[in-house]
């Protein structure tokens, strides 16, 4: 079989598909259904019972790679690729098994990904680095953000990969590093190379991850729960209650709504968008004033100042949770819904750069999983470095139609860790990771006038970013 042009992808692709099979082949000698050979990948658990449970997510071409290219009966004894090779292949099926015999597994992260190219960014969570892999099915069936464990290694000029491990949520990915690193599996080439094994450990991981995980709890910026207070006051003499507004300091009048905004300084807050935090909305309709606010605490606190106010006293108050389907909100809340806004370019780019402001406080905001330390302090050991690094790696971008990502090379450069990563040569072409990629119009989304800012500001999108 003569060897494919160094830019012929199907010559390649057809080369390394007689070569899985070959692999698959191999698998066939009872040596690999042992219960030695699956405790050793698989762990402790049952791993008859994780290959059916995990059937769709490729754990056999995971465990039949591992199988191939680490396992060894003894210390002495050779690879199954190893006897392969000597044994004769053609040359461009041997010149892919070397390639896979010099790689090793990695947690990596979908950066971006082109369906039409059939191309997808991995970015290499453990050691850094990002490399452009090429597969049309895969490219066409994945999101970005979620965590991919595989071997990537050249094919020509292209790169292709293999499954090393399961494939994880976007949420998953510094859990799932925190539990390599516990199993004693060492962040170098040298350590990833050494214990490949340690990855098919994630089979079962990943399950009980899956069954202990609960939904994230909805909080606002205090740490609240989200819970929105809809309150009415009567108000005895409306031109006082304006007066009694305007002339507090945590009161902000909105003009084009006619409605005042109650405010609280943020200056420095990692969890807020912005220097000012906005706590709730009044409106004051004829002789009634309405207050909204998103919990039980900011309502409490409303109400206290509200009703020392002159004339102001309190009726009622509703609540509504955020799961709380369309039907059982207020008529009024559903009625005459306004057209969404479009996002433009501009817009995006303001809200990047927000955003990016947002995520550099976080660098010196002290954090339990760091000891209580800030991510600066706790890169002036190796150690610390190393797990800041992957922290950052490992961040979800926003969700939601308009996903905001993570600005993740400008805060390793920050902290002087751009440096010691450990990129990969990538041949043909290769996309930035889509945590350093500029809004453009194509990754416009609609908003609508009424729905919360994607900043996360607490506004309505009318009433910040939508100005």
């Amino acid at each position: 079989m003569a060897i494919p042009d160094a830019n012929d992808l199907a010559g390649w692709k057809a080369a390394d598909l007689q070569l899985a099979r070959k692999f698959s082949h191999q698998m066939e000698n009872n040596v690999f259904r042992s219960a030695k050979v699956l405790k050793r990948y698989f762990g402790g658990e049952d791993a008859r019972a994780i290959m059916i449970a995990n059937e769709q997510r490729a754990v056999f071409q995971a465990y039949t790679t591992w199988a191939v290219l680490d396992y060894r009966q003894n210390k002495t004894s050779k690879t199954l690729a190893e006897i392969m090779l000597e044994k004769g292949l053609p040359e461009p099926e041997a010149m892919l098994l070397r390639a896979r015999m010099e790689s090793y597994p990695s947690l990596y992260r979908v950066a971006g990904h082109d369906a039409k190219a059939g191309t997808a960014v991995f970015e290499d969570v453990l050691l850094g680095g990002a490399v452009t892999i090429y597969d049309k099915l895969f490219s066409e069936n994945i999101d970005n953000g979620v965590f991919i464990v595989a071997r990537v290694f050249p094919a020509g000029k292209f790169h292709i990969f293999d499954p090393a491990g399961p494939p994880l949520g976007a949420m998953m990915g510094d859990e799932a590093a925190e539990f390599l690193q516990d199993c004693g599996l060492e962040f170098t080439k040298e350590g990833l190379r050494r214990d490949p094994h340690l990855f098919g450990l994630l089979w079962s991981w990943v399950d009980q991850w899956e069954k202990n995980w609960k939904p994230p709890r909805l909080c606002n910026t205090d740490g609240d729960d989200l819970l929105w207070h809809t309150a009415s006051f009567s108000v005895a003499d409306v031109q006082k209650v304006h007066g009694a507004l305007a002339g507090r300091k945590d009161i902000e009048y909105d003009e084009t709504e006619d409605e005042y905004i109650w405010v609280r300084d943020a200056k420095g807050s990692s969890r807020v968008i912005g220097d000012t935090l906005h706590l709730g909305r009044i409106e004051l309709l004829a002789d009634e004033l309405i207050l909204s606010v998103n919990s039980a605490k900011r309502f409490t606190a409303g109400r206290k100042w509200l009703e020392k106010l002159p004339g102001v006293v309190f009726n009622n108050v509703t609540t509504r949770r955020i799961d709380e389907s369309e039907k059982d909100r207020p008529l009024d809340e559903r009625i005459s819904k306004p057209q969404p806004v479009k996002m433009t370019p501009e817009l995006m780019a303001s809200l990047q750069e927000m955003f990016n402001k947002q995520y550099m406080k976080w660098l010196d905001t002290p954090l339990p999983v760091l000891k209580g330390k800030t991510p600066r302090e706790a890169c002036q050991t190796p150690v610390g470095r190393q797990q800041v690094a992957i922290l950052i790696r490992t961040m979800p971008d926003s969700a939601g139609d308009v996903p905001i990502p993570v600005p993740r090379q400008a805060m390793l450069r920050e902290l002087g860790l751009d440096k010691e990563t450990s990129p990969e040569p990538t041949a043909g072409h290769q996309k930035s990771p889509a945590s350093e990629s500029k809004p453009t119009a194509s990754s416009q989304g609609k908003i609508g006038r009424n729905d919360p800012c994607p900043c996360g500001s607490g506004k309505k999108y009318k009433k910040c970013c939508g100005q």
